[in-house]
């Protein structure tokens, strides 16, 4: 492939269809927490025109010192949402991704890399660096280190003004990202590696360079402070285990290992000549290995420095491959006929293919999207991100103030919050004292352990999410604390407080939970209310039936329901008593017990109470009782399809043929996936011998 020099077009094709690659995964939903503390802090610059340099945000650690070196990274962030809100932000990260990877191919370019091999390999690498594609400060980062790679580039090539001009800019890296010392460090391999190349002057240049830079690491708000900052990044997941400080695996991390085994393989098999060769001719240089081998062995260990390698890799698998892939493009030219006059030669097929294969892989998600009627190009929340629902319930109820919450969602409630209310943590853990994280990286953790901890920092009510998997769901002691929401997204507990009573008696479920690392959360009912529970003991039956029926134990929940309707009637509201002898009546029935069914409805004539009446009578074979029932419910309740196909099999008991035909038909045609659909079509079988072609379409089988 190092035949004709490529022409403007396969240039800009190649560059083009990489841009187009890139933007497509950087475009799609912001899934990215950090962003929103981030955008606080963007916020707080622009407005006091001060760095805060302790915790404010939690009244956990207030006045713990939180160095920020990244504040002028959140100053853009927090204008592009002030220009365009969350889309805004997606389109601050994507230009930053782009612009990174356009740099990148000019590299490799510099390196001799035909442009679509360029653009292929580059394309590996943004998979690789994918998962770190988020609104965070490491996008200043990815784009010094593009600059930084073409300066030496040109500085090569005996133009190193952009190295030098990149001494000065390094004061805007250091404070827009605290990955800066990545810059000097790489410098300084470099260094390294050109002296084993025999580029003495070159490695003397980068290490200059890297000493001029490393005075910069000092100057930001926080001064010394980096150095604290930094080393963190390196103790994790000691200090407190988090996703990104894990260590690479398979599959997980599969293309890092595929851009690794690149690496290895053009440094083994690329020809290997004198140092002083043109760039892309040979086995890539100790300058360009050197850096790279040493971010992919500390992205083996913290995965959160795996994009920071595929950035350099890249370039580095690109010219490796080319002596490689035009040695084989050499040997199928010379295996082959020659081509007629006009036709394609060199490198424009494969420029043309790859540019395809680019714009097909990032165009068909979005065409598929289209055809399932979601947006093309979605650049909102990403969906169920932050519990945004129960974290409006907790401030409608008054909850919010010292209030524990999960790492993540502090990010969001700082945000949305702040400074209303403050947080018990947020992922910003050089803001944290060290015995904070101490106690909450413990997986031991006791509910007495937990208890202290909740105390010491005066917390009344707590946020907990991924609710089927957390363990601290099984911390809370229902007798100092009451679980008052529960769903999918979150589970929110009070502590039990004078103030609270009434939110108590209103909201308390009868419930706690256990924790076992293999299975996760399992919540237990709990048999009757804690000591200092407004609750009364019928309507905690009450709510223990709904749990137990939830949960598909409707024998539990009859005999829940039959002792919270025992005693004192004016136990239960109205409504409330009401809606209990209702629920146990249709548990009655289903499980085979009319006559109790018929007990718990007595003197009732809701809509429900005489549709469950009717079923129970014909369960009794009384069926004149039943109709008549039956035919009230559906007068009451024209919509309900219990009433309707009940009606329908009373007729059909009492032998009224045309009416009961007329009924079933009509219930069939109306609620055709019906859980009695099946019965129902039994019995108009039983009466007409047939079922019309239109029945049978409107009336699949279901189950009864």
């Amino acid at each position: 492939m190092t035949g004709p020099h490529p022409t403007r077009w396969e240039l800009w094709l190649s560059a083009l269809a990489l841009a187009l690659f890139v933007a497509g995964r950087c475009l799609v939903p912001m899934d990215e927490t950090d962003v929103f503390y981030n955008l606080r802090l963007g916020e707080i610059v622009l407005s006091t025109g001060t760095v805060p340099r302790t915790n404010l945000f939690s009244f956990v650690a207030a006045d713990t010192p939180d160095p920020n070196l990244a504040w002028l990274f959140q100053i853009l962030l927090a204008l592009a949402h002030r220009a365009g809100g969350i889309p805004g932000t997606v389109i601050l990260k994507t230009a930053f991704v782009v612009a990174t990877f356009q740099l990148l191919q000019r590299v490799a370019l510099r390196r001799g890399a035909p442009p679509a091999l360029a653009a292929a390999v580059l394309a590996l690498a943004a998979w690789a660096a994918e998962p770190r594609f988020v609104e965070r400060p490491h996008l200043i980062t990815f784009l010094g280190l593009a600059v930084l790679l073409l300066a030496l580039e040109r500085a090569e090539a005996k133009r190193p003004r952009l190295l030098w001009a990149l001494v000065p800019l390094g004061l805007l890296w250091a404070n827009g990202n605290s990955c800066f010392f990545l810059a000097p460090a790489i410098l300084l391999l470099y260094a390294g590696g050109a002296a084993a190349d025999g580029l003495r002057g070159d490695g003397r240049r980068a290490a200059l360079a890297a000493a001029a830079m490393m005075p910069l690491l000092f100057a930001t708000p926080s001064g010394a402070g980096w150095l604290g900052y930094v080393r963190n990044h390196f103790r994790m997941p000691w200090l407190r285990p988090l996703q990104e400080y894990r260590l690479a695996e398979w599959p997980t991390d599969g293309p890092f290992l595929f851009l690794l085994v690149g690496v290895a393989l053009v440094t083994v098999l690329a020809p290997r000549r004198r140092q002083r060769q043109l760039p892309g001719h040979g086995a890539p240089g100790a300058r360009h290995l050197v850096p790279a081998l040493a971010l992919a062995v500390l992205g083996s260990r913290r995965i959160r420095f795996v994009a920071e390698f595929a950035l350099l890799a890249g370039p580095l698998v690109a010219a490796g491959a080319a002596p490689l892939l035009a040695a084989v493009g050499h040997w199928a030219r010379r295996r082959r006929h020659a081509l007629a006059p006009g036709s394609m030669t060199g490198t424009a097929p494969f420029t043309l293919a790859t540019a395809a294969a680019l714009v097909i892989i990032t165009v068909i998600p979005r065409v598929e999207a289209a055809r399932q009627g979601a947006p093309v190009v979605d650049l909102g929340i990403e969906k169920d991100l932050v519990p945004a629902e129960a974290i409006a319930w907790t401030e409608a109820q008054g909850l919010r103030d010292r209030m524990y919450n999960d790492l993540e969602v502090g990010s969001y409630l700082i945000w949305e919050g702040w400074p209303r209310h403050g947080v018990f943590q947020d992922p910003r853990i050089n803001g944290y004292p060290e015995w904070f994280h101490a106690i909450l990286r413990r997986p031991d953790l006791q509910r007495a352990d937990w208890q202290a901890l909740l105390d010491r920092h005066g917390v009344t009510s707590a946020l907990i999410t991924y609710p089927d998997v957390n363990p601290r769901a099984a911390l809370f002691d229902p007798e100092l604390w009451a679980l008052v929401r529960r769903g999918e997204d979150a589970l929110v507990f009070t502590r039990r407080e004078p103030g609270r009573l009434a939110l108590l008696a209103a909201e308390e479920l009868p419930l706690t939970f256990a924790f076992d690392p293999a299975s996760g959360v399992r919540a237990s009912v709990l048999d009757r209310p804690p000591a200092a529970s407004p609750v009364s003991r019928c309507e905690w039956n009450r709510r223990r039936a709904m749990h137990f029926r939830a949960s598909g134990d409707e024998a539990l929940a009859l005999e829940a329901l039959t002792a919270a309707l025992v005693g004192d009637e004016a136990c239960l509201t109205t409504a409330a008593r009401t809606a209990a002898r209702e629920d146990a009546a249709t548990l009655a029935l289903g499980a085979g017990a009319p006559g109790r069914a018929l007990a718990f409805l007595a003197g009732l004539s809701t809509a429900r109470a005489r549709t469950d009446r009717g079923l129970a009578l014909l369960q009794l074979g009384r069926a004149t009782e039943a109709l008549e029932e039956l035919a009230q419910a559906v007068r009451l309740h024209p919509d309900s399809a219990e009433a309707a196909v009940g009606r329908a099999l009373a007729l059909h008991r009492l032998h009224q043929r045309a009416d009961a035909i007329a009924a079933l038909r009509a219930f069939l045609r109306r609620w055709p996936t019906h859980t009695a659909a099946a019965a129902a079509r039994e019995a108009l079988n039983d009466l007409d011998g047939r079922v019309d072609d239109d029945v049978l379409r409107a009336a699949p089988h279901s189950p009864l």
